[in-house]
């Protein structure tokens, strides 16, 4: 440096007037090659420490890829790698995630239902026996393989990011990416099931089914592909036929409706009307089965007086009847208010005495009274 300095001021510089001028470049070259070795030191340092570290946050996980290929995924703690153009690594949501596919008309200017449903500009579903309806859904599903996510699908360079938009040879302006494409394999299993069912079921009694048919064919193209995502949930939030014909679908269902009050309540008649009879049934029973214990246990009865009764007569049969006929006398002029008993005699003669207007008894009264009336 030193021999440059000289060699300059004694070619250029001869009368010394560069001098300080000199000094001041040497000076400020000296500053700035300290200034890069710092930076340098400094991006080494980093390269080697911070420029490697990543932590993997809640609910995401960090797929590594060293020099473009896949080396590993990790779904918690920190890491550190040689940082880029070695490695590379990219973060994917790993969470819950939804989806909102509709099967609507085109909103009018004006707000007014549509008169007629265009074919590519309006969206409907044909079901089986050729009606068509309209259908909101809900689809929540989760990134179960992340490596598999990023590698299948068209994943834009950071997945956290929205599907990016691309314009087609025609012009068409549409979105290209792993959402796009769930979404259309979404759309594809609900026309497909859709066109295997009759409008009755998914109105009305099969809504829970065709929910789960649709859930199970969305599942089932998932693992065709293999791109590591699996469903939680699939929601049919509504279904409805065309406005213009809802007032018919809606007769339709009010008299289904009444079919089935009518024939509710005629169900709970009838297990009525059973629970009665049965219980007419037995309490029928139960009387036939007391009454036959009572006749029986009398019969028994009157069986063991007639033996006892028998076993005398064989003995005493005079004594027995003369019995049995002051029993059945007694009994026979218990019931009666006059009694006249007519005897025999020697001589022929009979003599009656009747007592006609006999006086009835007085009822005893009381002590105080009968005072008085002494």
């Amino acid at each position: 440096m030193e021999e440059t300095k000289s060699v300059i001021k004694g070619e250029f510089d001869r009368s010394g007037q560069y001098d300080s001028g000199l000094k001041s470049l040497v000076k400020s070259l000296q500053w700035a090659f300290a200034f890069l070795l710092v930076v340098i030191i400094g991006l080494m340092v980093y390269f080697v420490t911070a420029g490697g570290y990543f932590s993997v946050e809640p609910q995401h996980a960090v797929i590594v890829m060293q020099f473009g290929k896949i080396e590993n995924t990790y779904t918690s703690d920190g890491h550190w790698f040689l940082p880029y153009p070695v490695n590379r690594w990219v973060k994917v949501r790993t969470n819950q995630q939804s989806l909102q596919v509709n099967f609507l008309p085109a909103e009018t200017p004006d707000g007014a239902p549509p008169q007629a449903l265009v074919p590519g500009k309006d969206s409907y579903l044909m079901t089986g026996d050729a009606n068509i309806i309209h259908s909101t859904w809900r689809v929540t599903y989760h990134v179960a393989n992340p490596a598999k996510y990023y590698e299948t699908l068209a994943t834009p360079f950071n997945p956290t990011d929205p599907d990016t938009q691309e314009m087609d040879v025609n012009g068409f302006v549409g979105t290209r990416g792993p959402q796009t494409l769930l979404r259309n394999l979404f759309r594809a299993a609900v026309i497909r099931v859709t066109s295997e069912n009759t409008v009755d079921s998914m109105l009305y009694g099969g809504r829970a089914a065709y929910s789960d048919a649709v859930r199970n064919e969305f599942a089932r193209q998932l693992v065709a592909i293999d791109c590591g995502i699996e469903v939680d949930n699939v929601t049919l939030e509504q279904v409805f036929p065309p406005l213009k014909t809802k007032a018919a679908f809606d007769e339709v269902a009010a008299a289904s409706n009444t079919v089935d009050s009518l024939r509710s309540k005629a169900e709970q008649y009838a297990v009525q009307t059973g629970n009665e009879a049965l219980a007419s049934k037995t309490e029928l029973i139960s009387s036939a089965t007391t009454y036959k214990e009572m006749v029986v246990s009398e019969v028994k009865a009157e069986s063991i007086y007639f033996q006892k009764i028998l076993e005398q007569y064989r003995k005493d049969p005079d004594t027995v009847l003369m019995t049995l006929y002051t029993s059945t006398l007694a009994d026979v002029l218990q019931k009666q208010q006059g009694k006249y008993i007519l005897g025999s005699s020697g001589t022929g003669t009979k003599q009656v005495r009747l007592l006609l207007n006999h006086e009835q008894k007085k009822q005893q009264a009381p002590a105080g009274d009968a005072a008085e009336e002494k």
